[in-house]
């Protein structure tokens, strides 16, 4: 396998900002069963620049819903590998350890904890450490910061009525304002797209779907 530096398997630093869209499966839309977590990466004209796609098993989804732990892909528009994102058990909270196409460690998200809002630390890749900061009374929306500095935000974008009502699938943009384009602070904030969408908005659906798969299983027992 290629292991290619990041900044040539995926330039950040030519984008204001970046969006992401989840798939949605059909199969999803009309029976609420959730498939695997999957994502196009968009640039400002909506061009898919990058996919991401959750390999955990099915059983593991049907049955485990929002206890399991995920692993995520992050690839190129070509489909080489740039990072891999796996949840790991932490008290009080998961750690999530990003490594590259090679397995070597890059860097880590932590959720710590926070009275009234959600607050991330991300550290690693001998950069600097960066915190995510969401206040709680506006859940769709998270600053982030290096330092004192504020270099980007995540916003959950509304997806429609009958995809926000029937499916988990969410829409995300990236914004960079840094003054300087930084590589891997950037990729630092769209995996962390990915991470906000996992522990705020797909927990619902996860749950639903776990309870329906525990009845099916029971039910085939009787």
């Amino acid at each position: 396998m290629r292991n290619i530096d990041s900044q040539q398997m995926l330039d950040l630093t030519r984008y204001s900002s970046v969006g992401i869209r989840q798939r949605v499966e059909p199969l999803e839309m009309f029976t609420g069963f959730e498939g695997a977590n999957s994502y196009d990466v968009v640039d400002p004209e909506g061009s898919v620049i990058a996919h991401a796609a959750e390999t955990t098993s099915g059983m593991q989804r049907l049955f485990m819903g929002g206890g399991r732990f995920e692993t995520i892909e992050l690839r190129n528009a070509q489909g080489d590998i740039i990072l891999r994102l796996q949840e790991r058990w932490g008290f009080p909270f998961s750690t999530h350890q990003i490594t590259d196409s090679a397995g070597q460690p890059r860097f880590q998200i932590k959720q710590r904890w926070a009275w009234f809002r959600r607050r991330f630390s991300m550290w690693g890749d001998g950069n600097p450490e960066m915190t995510v900061r969401g206040p709680m009374f506006r859940p769709w929306t998270f600053w982030v910061d290096e330092g004192s500095t504020q270099v980007g935000k995540i916003s959950k974008k509304f997806s429609g009525i009958g995809t926000e009502m029937f499916t988990d699938a969410d829409n995300f943009e990236i914004e960079f304002t840094a003054p300087i384009a930084h590589q891997e602070q950037r990729l630092r904030m769209l995996v962390m797209g990915f991470v906000v969408d996992l522990k705020f908005f797909e927990k619902d659906t996860r749950n639903r779907n776990a309870a329906v798969g525990a009845g099916i299983f029971m039910g085939s027992r009787r």
